[in-house]
């Protein structure tokens, strides 16, 4: 068991007067999910690269925001309207411009075994983390490199936002080692035949895909993952059975370019669909949303008010988030807007904080956030509660990135995504490293200004 304490130390350089507040937090369930088995899946070497020592890399990041997050376990990312103050990495000082990140205190910090204690000691020099603080949270190592974006971050190649937790034994798009024609945004489908992944489950053991049969009719296929059953009589490397299949033709009109994406925050798989590789503005795309489990479709016919054309070609043009559509206009530079579904007259452009065009397209959305990941490995955040887009210092969300991955979400999981690459060789299983470990809200906001300096002392006991 963990418990911890904090203390804030706010000198003012002018007068040297020291505010000192003590705070103690709350664990989360993240270090409860991240050393939950993945059955044949989970890697011990690879959990050792990505968390060991877990006292430096698993809770080795600190994150400073300027809301309160509600304190239950389950609350494993913040939400989108808590901004990032400031953050810290262990072992790091912050050689760059961004004024978000501070330094690590070597001399201060302190493991200590015999009473089973480890003291994070980091410090913020007058131009660092200026701003309300109302909560801090331990994170992992890579969680403390400005991982929720801010205006002036420089990026980091050494620390992606996404650690990888096994080394891609069991492929779930890769053709001969599903024993079907599987694909994913990567691969690209051929109508009738390709079996697009979207879901993962890990409690029921399967694995999720959708066919379009045709203009009017999609199938979701169901298949065996081999997560946590095993067949003495099947090879699952190679084949992954089919379970059950469930045609859906109420509500389909898949008759254009389509794009899709499951939405864990609707427990939705949205399918877009338009008529040409731009749609005007005025002009008219369509969304389907169809419910997992009930697979009960609704077709939603949305005219672009954005007054642009937008780009509607490829199978990630297009994603879905919290009731919101997200979808780029067409040419260079390209601008994000967001469509409400129900209203699409309600319509918003990003601010973009930083940089003057979105490369790459979503790859991920948590809790409000979508992650903008392209092939150059450049990682936008758009923040769908302040409709702004930050850049992170993580430059990219997995290390090993040189395809277009897609992240495919596990069902209620919120720390895990499975990446593919169609018929490629993919890395397998993965989750952002931004995850909240431990929870702290101070009794009483403080703000730290450009006269002040600040040091934050953590102290895990483990009990």
């Amino acid at each position: 068991m963990l418990k911890g304490k904090m203390k804030i130390e706010l000198t003012d350089v002018n007068t040297g007067r020291t505010q000192t507040v003590t705070e103690h937090n709350m664990v989360t369930n993240a270090l409860q999910e991240i050393f939950r088995p993945l059955g044949l899946a989970k890697d011990p070497s690879k959990m050792y690269e990505s968390f060991a020592p877990y006292y430096q890399k698993l809770l080795g990041g600190i994150l400073l925001f300027d809301s309160e997050i509600e304190e239950n376990p389950e609350n494993l990312y913040p939400p989108a309207k808590a901004r990032l103050v400031g953050c810290a990495a262990y072992g790091q000082q912050n050689n760059t411009t961004g004024t978000l990140r501070g330094g690590y205190n070597q001399t201060e910090s302190e493991l200590n075994l015999s009473e089973r204690y480890m003291k994070y000691v980091y410090d913020f020099a007058t131009s660092q983390a200026n701003g309300t603080i109302a909560s801090v949270c331990l994170t992992h190592v890579n969680g403390g490199f400005t991982s929720y974006g801010s205006g002036n971050a420089e990026y980091d190649t050494a620390h992606p936002l996404g650690v990888q937790v096994d080394a891609g034994t069991l492929q779930y798009v890769y053709s001969s080692l599903t024993g079907a024609s599987t694909g994913d945004h990567f691969s690209g489908y051929t109508k009738e035949k390709t079996e697009l992944l979207f879901l993962l489950d890990r409690r029921t053991d399967a694995a999720y895909y959708f066919r379009v049969d045709s203009d009017t009719r999609i199938t979701i296929i169901k298949r065996r993952a081999y997560l946590k059953t095993v067949s003495v009589l099947e090879e699952p490397r190679t084949k992954k059975p089919l379970l059950e299949e469930t045609a859906i033709s109420e509500g389909i009109d898949v008759s254009g370019n389509i794009a899709y994406n499951f939405d864990p925050a609707t427990h939705s798989l949205y399918i877009f669909s338009a008529a040409g590789y731009q749609t005007q503005a005025g002009g008219e795309f369509k969304v389907m949303k169809i419910g997992f489990g009930t697979w009960k479709a609704t077709m939603h016919t949305m005219t672009n008010t954005a007054e642009v054309a937008l780009q509607t070609n490829g199978l990630r043009y297009a994603f879905a988030h919290n009731g919101f559509a997200y979808l780029k206009s067409y040419g260079s530079p390209s601008h994000v807007y967001k469509f409400e579904i129900e209203k699409p007259a309600n319509v918003a452009q990003l601010t973009e904080n930083g940089m003057s065009t979105i490369p790459g397209f979503p790859k991920i959305a948590v809790n409000g956030r979508i992650y903008y990941e392209n092939y150059d490995d450049i990682l936008y955040i758009a923040n769908g509660e302040t409709n702004e887009i930050l850049k992170p210092e993580n430059k990219k969300l997995l290390s090993a990135s040189s395809y277009e991955y897609s992240y495919t979400p596990v069902l209620d999981e919120p720390l895990l995504y499975f990446m593919s690459c169609g018929d490629r060789s993919a890395p397998g299983f993965m989750m952002l490293a931004n995850y909240l470990a431990t929870i702290n809200n101070l009794s009483e906001p403080v703000t730290k200004t450009a006269d002040k300096t600040m040091k934050i002392t953590y102290i895990l006991q483990e009990q």
